[in-house]
């Protein structure tokens, strides 16, 4: 575990970036961050880890245990306890987590898919974390009339793109110029993103 300072995240929402699309976001939100300006780092997630973390945020009780209950269930039963979620890494828009397992006194930690670990931490009421420094390179920022807005030195170009494209399917035109304009200025976009416009 790391000593810089830790941020943590909750689960916000999970939207939809296009109707077709298969993969969804989940929109984590600093636990205690100030209403305007709040830092949210999109995290793509498949279907079924989505339906996972939405069944737990909204209490639906489901007639059969889950692959995350037993996942939990089969780690309580040898008497381990999941403690912490870390998001350690993201390159390439990648996420790389750390599960945190106490047992006897001891904690180790499992890597596992982000989306994996957001289902087991929201089922299970385990804190997710983010060094401060990693949630500032890759977030968006919660504007008080419901926008994000993203920081122009810490976006990545990829959390950009995914944002707008997430501003052109809501037809939020102005937002999704400023967008492409940031996008061009650092001489990473090509016609293809162009064209969404």
């Amino acid at each position: 575990m790391s000593d810089k300072r830790k941020i943590e995240l909750v689960v916000g929402e999970i939207l939809n970036r296009k109707p077709s699309d298969l993969a969804l976001i989940a929109l984590l939100k600093e636990k205690d961050g100030a209403d305007e300006g709040l830092r949210c780092l999109p995290v793509l997630v498949g279907p079924l880890e989505a339906q996972a973390i939405i069944v737990n945020l909204f209490r639906h009780r489901i007639p059969h245990p889950g692959i995350y209950d037993l996942y939990l269930n089969t780690l309580k039963q040898f008497d381990g306890n999941l403690t912490e979620v870390d998001i350690y890494r993201i390159s390439g828009g990648i996420f790389y987590s750390h599960l945190f397992i106490e047992h006897d006194g001891n904690t180790s930690f499992i890597t596992c898919r982000t989306s994996d670990a957001i289902a087991l931490a929201v089922r299970n009421n385990t804190p997710i974390y983010i060094e401060e420094d990693l949630l500032e390179r890759n977030c968006v920022r919660l504007q008080s009339d419901g926008a994000y807005s993203l920081p122009i030195t810490t976006a990545s170009t990829k959390v950009l793109k995914e944002a707008l494209e997430q501003a052109i399917a809501t037809e939020n035109y102005e937002f999704a110029a400023r967008l492409r304009d940031e996008i061009n200025s650092r001489g990473q976009a090509d016609e293809s993103d162009m064209d969404l416009i």
